[in-house]
């Protein structure tokens, strides 16, 4: 097994995915009973590579990087269609093969049930999973002589030509965002603001040389990924009343930092600070409201994870009283509804 510094996110990412492109099941140093949690997870990870199982020691020091961003990444370069991962008895699962809010529905109902017992969680994670995927052997397979006839009346000459078609459709069928499925678990105005602040990331990552606009790029790209975690699981562990609490809470405070993001204010005050006066303390003012919403939102998945209510802390008063940020914030809203 490959020893990675566990605060290393992109470490772990590398160690995870280097053993995945040639096994199914990888565990790291530190895991607790890894030889039985390895012999029970080789009995019921399909043959066929279309499950991996990722598992991470329980003092891991990942933070809340592990929770709304290694998963992501692991699955984005494996060649399995549905990853399976463990941070102790934590359990996550993402899928193209089937809905991913299923896997992690079945992943997070398992870790409940198993009160603690990461193996048994795992195990009949990767069942369940098995048997929900339209591919799953025995699915579908099962039929007598007439299943045999088929192919001969339907010829060869057809076959061909579906096992073609079926070919371009795996080839085009690689992981699609959430926010071009048709049941997008983000709310209509949320998304809005999200696909916003991910088109801001790129101008902030552009500016040359400026280690505070990379900063910026950098958070912004986390807190789009972490409003579209939060509403996935809202969407998949809790109630209608608590996702419209979230709904009501952000599309107000991702409008009004939005409208601080935008390129005519804190990206202009990064390039241009001598056309404003207190330029750093508008700038600081913008990042405390980037990094506070962000914390925010992190907490708010850990409460979802817990099954708990969500709290809201975080108050954007200093963004408030900027005119210009609500002028270019109503411009905003009259730009979407055209």
């Amino acid at each position: 097994m490959i020893i990675v510094a566990a605060s290393d996110l992109s470490g772990v990412t590398d160690a995870v995915t280097g053993a995945l492109q040639s096994g199914d099941i990888y565990i790291a140093p530190g895991v607790k009973s890894a030889d039985a949690l390895t012999n029970a997870l080789t009995d019921v990870v399909p043959a066929d590579g279309s499950i991996a199982v990722v598992v991470l020691p329980a003092d891991a020091d990942l933070g809340a990087a592990f929770d709304l961003e290694l998963l992501d990444r692991i699955t984005r370069e494996v060649p399995q269609k549905t990853v399976v991962l463990a941070l102790g008895d934590d359990l996550q699962a993402a899928s193209s093969a089937i809905d991913t809010k299923e896997a992690l529905f079945i992943a997070n109902t398992n870790e409940t049930a198993a009160g603690g017992d990461t193996q048994a969680a795992l195990v009949e994670t990767v069942q369940q999973i098995v048997e929900a995927t339209p591919s799953a052997p025995g699915g579908s397979g099962a039929g007598g002589g007439a299943d045999w006839l088929l192919p001969v009346v339907i010829g060869g000459v057809v076959l061909l030509a579906a096992a073609g078609t079926a070919i371009g459709l795996l080839a085009r069928r690689r992981r699609t965002p959430a926010s071009v499925t048709a049941s997008d678990p983000v709310p209509a105005d949320i998304r809005l603001r999200v696909d916003r602040l991910r088109e801001l990331q790129v101008d902030y990552a552009r500016v040359p040389g400026d280690a505070v606009a990379a900063q910026t790029a950098a958070g912004i790209d986390a807190l789009a990924s972490h409003v579209e975690q939060l509403f996935l699981r809202l969407d998949a562990k809790a109630d209608a009343d608590q996702i419209a609490l979230a709904e009501a809470e952000y599309s107000d405070k991702l409008a009004r930092l939005v409208a601080a993001l935008e390129p005519d204010y804190l990206l202009d005050l990064l390039t241009r600070p001598d056309l404003w006066d207190a330029p750093d303390e508008r700038i600081g003012e913008v990042r405390e409201a980037l990094d506070g919403l962000t914390t925010q939102i992190v907490d708010n998945i850990k409460q979802v994870n817990a099954r708990k209510g969500l709290l809201f802390q975080v108050s954007l008063d200093s963004l408030i009283g900027r005119s210009e940020l609500r002028d270019w914030e109503r411009q905003f809203n009259q730009g979407s509804k055209e």
